[in-house]
């Protein structure tokens, strides 16, 4: 994969920094009080992962500068991603970087950041490190289509006006990194480690936190995670994986004593409202809120009929999911919440099932069922 034409385009209220990577238009867009920083570290990040799945080597053009930092921790973050091959669901490669100029260039940024969209891991990786931050980023493209203006601003709106209330600033950036992956066949879950660091090495900050969504117990094998997240930094910029102490419901409860933020809480990421209260995402949030006993005007309320209606009938399909569901249905026994537990249990059931009968398949079959499957699905 080729790295070429790296530049900054300047205009009156934003820059963007974009390269073409391999035929695909990368970019970064920041607001006039952002400067990014004109350097191949954040194509390399983004790109990594993509070239390890297609076996390609990266070739930087000649006029392009990286951190030989960054390089020596793409060494050992190979070694990691090729042993999760398995997991990710892709054959990894070691591949090499070739081209450009090694060259420990200094910047003059000093800001400390960290993502902030409403959600969950966002709000407590902030409440926790407030003193550490001097502002917060909301990245259109990663949480919601580009397309999603108007509920951009809604969300964008509602974060600036509460985080306002705390005398910091939130700026409003954009990048198409996560479609880099979608046109590379690889899903956002194997490489937005590198995509949300790209962000952070792009703007050139100190220092960038990423909100852990799995805690140390119950983390497995993907993009983003607390073994890989620091490899991603280079010579200026550190990237902070926080958060992986806590789990998903016990962050939840903190929510309690910020009424503030309950009012703007948004998970969803279909884009079907501020939040759909239907999807995996919402349903789950929707049944630790009910479990907690809290209210909050950006959810509906989990009533005994939604959960046997919505609730019940889900189906997970990713182990992620499945330990969020245990969360709850921990919860859920704890406070002998007799309907959300026969519920969650359908849900767990019905997973171990379909897993059961995958591993059969392998086992017996040699995946014959599950070709024949594919082939009546695309015919």
């Amino acid at each position: 994969m080729k790295i070429s034409q790296i530049r900054i385009e300047q205009q009156p209220d934003h820059a963007i920094l974009r390269a073409d990577c391999a035929g695909f238009d990368l970019w970064y867009k920041f607001p006039a009080p952002l400067q990014p920083r004109l350097s191949a570290d954040p194509f390399i990040a983004a790109c990594l992962l993509i070239c390890m799945a297609k076996n390609q080597d990266l070739q930087l053009e000649d006029s392009a500068t990286y951190s030989p930092t960054l390089l020596r921790n793409l060494e050992q973050l190979q070694d990691i991603f090729a042993y999760w091959q398995d997991y990710l669901g892709h054959n990894m490669h070691h591949i090499k970087i070739k081209g450009g100029t090694a060259k420990e260039e200094p910047f003059p940024c000093n800001d400390k950041v960290s993502f902030f969209s409403g959600g969950v891991d966002g709000y407590h990786t902030y409440q926790q490190n407030q003193q550490d931050i001097d502002y917060l980023l909301f990245a259109k493209g990663i949480d919601m289509q580009l397309s999603s203006d108007e509920l951009y601003q809604q969300a964008f709106a509602c974060n600036q006006q509460y985080l306002e209330k705390h005398h910091k600033l939130l700026y409003p950036i954009e990048t198409n990194v996560r479609f880099l992956g979608y046109h590379n066949q690889l899903k956002w879950g194997v490489c937005f480690g590198g995509g949300l660091s790209s962000i952070a090495l792009a703007l050139g900050v100190k220092k960038c936190f990423i909100a852990a969504g799995l805690t140390y117990q119950n983390n497995v094998p993907e993009g983003s995670n607390y073994i890989t997240d620091h490899l991603w930094s280079n010579h200026h910029t550190q990237i902070v994986h926080h958060g992986a102490e806590v789990r998903r419901i016990d962050k939840l409860k903190q929510l309690t004593k910020d009424q503030d933020f309950l009012k703007i809480l948004r998970v969803c990421w279909h884009d079907h409202g501020y939040n759909c209260g239907e999807c995996e995402k919402c349903l789950r949030t929707m049944s630790s809120l009910r479990l907690l006993g809290i209210k909050t005007d950006s959810f509906p309320p989990l009533s005994d009929q939604l959960v046997k209606q919505k609730l019940r009938d889900q189906k997970l399909y990713n182990i992620h999911d499945v330990q969020f569901l245990e969360e709850n249905l921990d919860q859920a026994i704890a406070v002998n919440d007799t309907v959300m537990i026969e519920a969650l249990q359908h849900i767990k059931h019905d997973f171990d099932m379909r897993a059961l009968i995958k591993q059969a398949d392998e086992l017996i079959l040699h995946g014959y069922a599950h070709k024949l499957k594919q082939l009546f699905v695309r015919h």
